[in-house]
């Protein structure tokens, strides 16, 4: 089982696979002092469908920061049953 606990300026991502393989955790907007200003918390099947469906609407369409909170969870084990992306180098969301 994969999890991540990571920060990247003012969002915090936590999340953690469970036995059944589907994705649990939360992102959150931070203040300045790195409390939480908002929280998504998330269950979803499949690492794009948290990159897409949460990760990217909640930074505001930002693709480097959703681009790079992907690369940290795919760092730390997550993974993308038949991840058609890696295999053809381009990314899920528009560039």
């Amino acid at each position: 089982m994969s999890t991540i606990d990571t920060r990247m300026g003012r969002y915090s991502l936590k999340a953690q696979e469970t036995e059944s393989g589907h994705i649990h955790g939360f992102i959150a907007i931070n203040d300045e002092g790195g409390r939480p200003l908002t929280r998504q918390d998330f269950a979803e099947h499949y690492l794009d469908d948290v990159i897409n469906n949460v990760i990217f609407p909640v930074t505001g369409g930002n693709r480097h920061i959703a681009g790079a909170l992907r690369d940290q969870m795919v760092k730390a084990g997550f993974e993308q049953p038949h991840d058609l992306y890696k295999a053809s180098g381009t990314t899920p969301w528009p560039v």
